[in-house]
């Protein structure tokens, strides 16, 4: 019994912050905690991009942005982005205001922006997307996120993993002590995450370059994203 005890005490001290308020188990038990993780190329990206004019009129500065905006917005029809996938912010609108050294009111003109924000299902489009937000007047890129329209079927299988990986590691724990794992008790799912990274490749995408031509492509970079999941479980061990 005693074996039995330090068992749980030894595995339970390494899941203690994610295990902290879940009640466990009077009998002796084992807790273990599993991660999963799952690779793969996206296959969608998400875009932020916005027009910023100044001008010393606010109704040309109004309209500057909105002709930028509805260009980008026939643009992107043209590439073939669904409507569903676009969302188009309001407009926002402010004077930029300075004081003078005789501590006088002085107008530098009106900010106005707008922003668009898009889904690109076509990652092959990305940059003859960007190279038309350009084009069309939009100047500030709030940067591109890639993920995968399969990432809840991603995140089930990097959770699978993590439970596999959980049971496997007290079984390994529970034989040390020359006990077997017995059944679950509790299982508690926790710190999903979802991380983007790129590396070199010859069949990667190209590289994000906002150009107006393609005679000469650059380097080509493979984006990669990762889901990860961890699992805490609590086992019975018998002997």
């Amino acid at each position: 019994m005693r074996g039995w005890r330090m068992i749980a005490l030894m595995a339970g001290l390494l899941a203690l912050p994610v295990m902290a308020g879940t009640p466990l188990p009077d009998g002796p038990h084992v807790v273990a905690m599993g991660s999963g993780k799952v690779v793969v190329a996206p296959d969608m990206a998400e875009i932020t991009v916005s027009s910023q004019v100044n001008d010393v009129a606010s109704l040309r500065a109004k309209q500057k942005v909105d002709a930028a905006v509805s260009a980008f917005l026939h643009a992107l029809h043209q590439q073939g982005v669904a409507e569903a996938d676009i969302e188009a912010s309001d407009l926002s609108l402010n004077e930029d205001v300075d004081t003078n050294d005789d501590g006088r009111r002085v107008s530098n003109g009106y900010n106005a922006s707008r922003s668009v924000s898009f889904k690109l299902r076509d990652l092959d489009r990305l940059n003859v997307v960007l190279d038309a937000a350009l084009a069309s007047g939009m100047n500030r890129f709030g940067g591109t996120s890639f993920t995968s329209s399969r990432a809840d079927a991603l995140r089930a299988e990097a959770r699978a993993k993590a439970a596999r990986n959980a049971q496997e590691r007290a079984t390994e724990i529970a034989a040390g002590f020359n006990a077997r794992l017995g059944t679950v008790y509790s299982i508690n799912s926790a710190n999903n995450d979802l991380s983007a990274h790129f590396r070199y490749g010859a069949n990667g995408l190209d590289r994000v370059t906002v150009s107006g031509s393609r005679a000469q492509p650059g380097r080509y970079l493979q984006p990669e994203i990762e889901f990860n999941e961890s699992i805490t479980a609590v086992f019975y061990i018998q002997p």
